[in-house]
């Protein structure tokens, strides 16, 4: 019985020996078989994140009266560490409901990913499941501006695959929530360690360093991670995501000189300028002396000569500027200087734009949609000029089209590129050229030799361009209509690459003023009657440019005289009998007569003597014209044939309401619409075919010449130009959303041979 149980035992803990070997050995062959694509580091994190399905919507809620906005990030998951060339497609469809389940807003945001590992000193991401380490693509983001949308409380996501080697997506969800910032300090010092140190990463100075306005700024908002709705592995499937901080962030030596980005650089061969769309005066501080800036206003419609603007010191190094319009400012400088601009209290920002830079072994490509337009607005590196080529590619992938494109080297005196370290300096000029896609266009590549700097703009040529015109610089004041850009940027498909390469220029931009050159062309219109039969003359001020030599003017110029004997019958004049136009505040509202010595002694003159205006036609400073309008109803479309006929440069509208409405003045919306022919290939110009504008009255004095009533509303003239990117013109259409009374005027290269039926216009 003794060697029994002694035999038993020894099996017994054979067996359990072989069991505890057996679980060990298992357990040790998963854990190394879950291989990392980096070893881990102090520096990691862990985010739980969530799979986005294809079939079905992941919901997610939050509070309606807290939420200020929601961050979705995303990252593209796939099997194994792959290494792709291009960036990977995909997209997520959002949808945003309140809390009794009505849909919102309904879009689909599109990202492009790339999978990056440590290797080339990025971010490092990795999910392992099912003892399988997966590669995860750099994260991309988004927002959502759910303040327009007061009531919403959920949003629902899924995921739209566009690649065949994408094994999914995962996202994780934050919402921007107000917080309780009484002592900002505090909210300060409680929050983590870990989570101050990321947050001070982009500052240069240190913690040290912050202002109370910037720590209010930092917890102002807190964000706050959503969790999904529903039960876990049936409704969502949640992961574990690791990541190793810090992120790639490019530092720079700030211990040598930096320049204030805030601040406007000049010097003498560098010279800033910005536009002033208010009447409010203007602040600045500058690092020079005033006396080596020069400050210019300038009128952008040229009817006023620019004049150099005087400064008030009201502290040490700070100005002000009351007397301003709306225009544009040139700051020029003896020395190189940095001003920092300011009105109403805000601070005046520059424009700029980043540009792609091609060498030799790196092309900027771009996927395009066939029969679209583009635009490169392209830079060139060098002293001595350069080439590029632009390939076009079909859906296959083949060339089917090649076009050069020789550039010149003009270093602008307003441009300049921004360096890593805030220094400003000089860049050659802008130098543009467009293209209408052929239909078969699925890509297109811009290479060169040389060193240049590239970036790309598309529209579809039937989209609309939108516009609000005031008389002078103006904001939009209109809530229902959204201004609409004619072009936009189109990002690279290899972004990634000079990113990666750090070929990526930044240049500030900067306005040049107009200058003033006297055209050589002229304006001329012709009768419309058959057309449209309604019409009537106007009397409409109409003054020159500023620079514009004086010209001996016709008949039909007129000037406000205030009194019936200024005119001077026994003067030389050209004019067989000069006319009088008397504007009167009882009817008949408008009378004409000869000024002849028998017609003066008139008792109808006598009358009109005493009336409110008076014009005539002789003498100088006859800046008042007396022009046809035509009258175009609500919803009718005027329109002008031009077949057969040469092509005009321009094409001026000159738009009126009558009878007027003095007290309400409302703006006035047209569409315009040139239809005709294109030229194939590369063109330095380009003609948008269809455009809208919301036209602001103006204070331009005009007066309809009618008996019963004389009030009419002017508002700003459109010059529709008409590039040389147009073979033939056919067809020009205007209609607007109200009763409009237009004058049209033809700008061409030389003055018609036939008389004008305005120079003869007796009514």
């Amino acid at each position: 019985m003794y060697w029994i149980k002694k035999i038993l035992h020894i099996v017994m803990t054979l067996i359990f020996l072989t069991i505890m070997l057996w679980v060990s050995f298992n357990g040790v062959l998963w854990l190394t078989s879950a291989e990392q694509l980096e070893e881990r580091s102090e520096d990691e994190t862990r985010s739980v994140v969530h799979w986005l399905p294809e079939d079905k919507y992941i919901s997610f809620n939050f509070s309606s009266s807290r939420t200020r906005s929601i961050r979705l990030l995303s990252n593209a998951i796939f099997d194994g560490q792959q290494a792709f060339d291009e960036p990977v497609n995909y997209a997520i469809e959002y949808q945003l409901f309140n809390s009794q389940g009505a849909l919102l807003e309904e879009h689909t945001y599109h990202h492009a990913s790339k999978l990056v590992l440590a290797a080339q000193e990025q971010q490092v991401k990795q999910i392992i499941e099912d003892r399988k380490a997966l590669s995860v693509a750099s994260g991309q983001s988004f927002y959502i501006d759910v303040s327009n949308y007061p009531d919403a409380s959920q949003i629902k996501l899924k995921l739209l695959p566009e690649e065949d080697t994408l094994r999914g997506v995962v996202v994780r969800l934050h919402a921007q929530t107000l917080t309780d910032i009484d002592d900002s300090q505090q909210i300060w010092l409680k929050l983590p360690l870990d989570w101050r140190e990321r947050m001070l990463n982009y500052h240069t100075l240190g913690g040290n360093a912050l202002t109370a306005h910037e720590l209010t700024n930092a917890v102002s908002y807190d964000w706050m991670k959503l969790a999904p709705q529903g039960i876990p592995n049936i409704d969502f499937v949640s992961d574990i995501l690791y990541e190793t901080l810090p992120y790639n962030v490019i530092t720079y030596d700030f211990s040598a000189q930096q320049w204030d980005l805030d601040s406007f650089y000049s010097a003498p061969n560098l010279t800033a300028t910005f536009r002033v769309k208010s009447s409010e005066p203007l602040q600045f501080n500058s690092t020079v002396p005033l006396s080596t800036l020069r400050l210019t206003w300038h009128d952008l419609s040229q009817q006023v000569a620019p004049y150099e603007l005087q400064p008030t010191v009201t502290s040490e190094h700070t100005y002000q500027i009351n007397d301003i319009r709306p225009g544009l400012i040139t700051i020029q400088s003896s020395l190189p200087a940095l001003t920092h601009w300011y009105q109403s209290e805000q601070s005046i920002v520059a424009l700029h734009s980043y540009y792609y830079i091609l060498t030799p072994d790196t092309p900027a490509n771009y996927t395009v949609a066939g029969g679209s337009d583009v635009v490169m607005d392209i830079r060139a590196l060098n002293s001595e000029g350069a080439q590029a080529l632009l390939s076009l590619y079909d859906a296959k992938g083949l060339v089917f089209a090649r076009h050069k494109i020789d550039l010149e080297s003009r270093v602008s005196q307003f441009d300049r590129l921004i360096t890593p370290e805030t220094l400003r300096q000089t860049v050659n000029e802008s130098e543009k050229y467009y293209l209408r896609l052929p239909e078969n266009t699925a890509k297109l590549s811009i290479s060169s030799q040389g060193s240049l700097a590239v970036k790309l703009q598309s529209r579809r040529r039937e989209f609309h361009y939108q516009n609000v015109v005031c008389e002078q610089l103006c904001e939009n004041p209109l809530s229902n209509f959204t201004e609409i850009g004619a072009w936009f940027a189109q990002k690279a498909s290899n972004e990634f690459v000079f990113t990666e390469l750090q070929q990526i220029l930044k240049v500030r931009l900067f306005e040049a003023p107009p200058l003033p050159v006297v055209k050589d062309t002229d304006y001329a219109s012709e009768a419309l009657f058959d057309r449209h039969p309604i019409s009537n003359t106007a009397l409409i001020f109409s003054p020159p440019n500023y620079f514009e030599p004086r010209s001996e003017p016709t008949p039909v110029h007129f000037s406000q005289i205030s009194d019936i004997d200024d005119i001077d019958l026994s003067s030389n004049t050209q004019l067989k009998t000069p006319k009088v136009i008397a504007l009167t505040e009882r009817k008949p509202k408008y009378v004409e007569f000869d000024a002849t010595a028998s017609a003066i002694s008139n008792e109808l003159v006598s009358k009109a003597n005493k009336t409110t205006m008076l014009f005539s036609n002789q003498g100088s400073n006859r800046h008042f014209i007396k022009s046809r309008l035509y009258k175009v109803n609500r919803g009718d479309t005027f329109s002008m044939n031009y077949q057969g006929k040469n092509k005009p440069l321009s094409i001026v509208i000159k738009p009126f309401t009558y009878p007027a409405d003095i007290v309400e003045r409302a703006p006035l919306v047209i569409s315009t619409q040139l239809r005709g022919q294109y030229h194939a290939g590369i063109t330095s110009e380009y003609t948008v075919a269809t455009k809208r504008y919301a036209l602001i009255p103006t204070n331009k004095q005009a007066f309809m010449l009618h008996p019963q009533s004389t009030d009419i509303v002017s508002y700003p003239s459109i010059t529709i130009k008409i590039g040389t990117d147009m073979q033939t013109l056919e067809k020009f259409v205007i209609s607007a959303e109200d009763e409009v009374w237009i004058s049209i005027l033809e700008e061409h290269s030389a003055q018609p041979l036939t008389p004008q039926w305005w120079q003869n216009e007796n009514t």
